[in-house]
């Protein structure tokens, strides 16, 4: 009876040594240590005209643990966890948001890009649901891994005018914490990147073939991809 007690309690040291060396919590994390926003975009000026256009970038849609501030990892595929001690500063859904029109705004590409709060007209809107943004440990190593589908929409009548799927993997180094939002910072940096040039595109292409800032409600189908 002695040796199973002293097993268990070996059990549970190594088990909660581990929790400690891989940085991720298995128990709630009521009290954030550090908390952390993605680095700032970095896009180019587009180079062409401004389309005159008014984009408004709607916050994406999350499911939970999605739509709060933990810094997530998917270790085997079905589990979810947390990085103990530390979060994003905003919800993970307006963090990104943010990141994106912060990129849209640095093209150049649109007449103005506005956010959800905002009181300003426009015709077009970017839509999109947020299904992966977490840490993976697929057999080849730790990585970074988003996925989104978007939408443009008509802002009047609400009809897609064109839809995409986004997904990038990042591969990373899973310890420091740093490095790891680091890694975030990178794939979010290829998602916009990816999503900015596929808007520019959808718009310019909406805008040379209706000859004016709104796009035609009530027309036939055009989702672009």
């Amino acid at each position: 009876m002695t040796f199973g007690l002293f097993g268990l309690k070996s059990a549970l040291v190594i088990f909660l040594t581990l929790i400690l060396i891989s940085g991720c919590s298995l128990l709630p994390d009521r009290v954030a240590k550090k908390t952390f926003m993605l680095p700032a975009p970095e896009l180019a000026p587009s180079g062409r005209l401004a389309t005159n256009l008014t984009l408004r970038v709607l916050t994406p849609h999350a499911e939970e643990p999605l739509d709060g501030t933990r810094i997530l990892v998917n270790p085997d595929g079905q589990t979810v966890q947390a990085y103990g001690g530390v979060r994003w500063i905003k919800p993970t859904p307006i963090l990104i948001r943010d990141h994106w029109i912060e990129g849209l705004r640095q093209t150049g590409g649109f007449n103005a890009v506005v956010s959800e709060t905002s009181s300003a007209m426009t015709e077009l809107l970017l839509s999109s649901e947020l299904t992966r943004f977490q840490v993976h440990y697929p057999q080849v190593g730790p990585e970074v891994i988003i996925q989104l589908d978007a939408q443009v929409l008509d802002s009047q009548s609400r009809r897609v005018i064109a839809a995409q799927r986004f997904r990038v993997q990042r591969p990373i180094a899973d310890q420091p914490i740093e490095t790891v939002v680091a890694g975030f910072g990178a794939a979010n940096q290829a998602v916009t990147e990816k999503l900015v040039g596929w808007l520019l595109s959808v718009s310019r292409e909406l805008y040379e073939e209706t000859g004016q800032a709104r796009p035609p409600s009530g027309t036939g189908s055009s989702t672009r991809k």
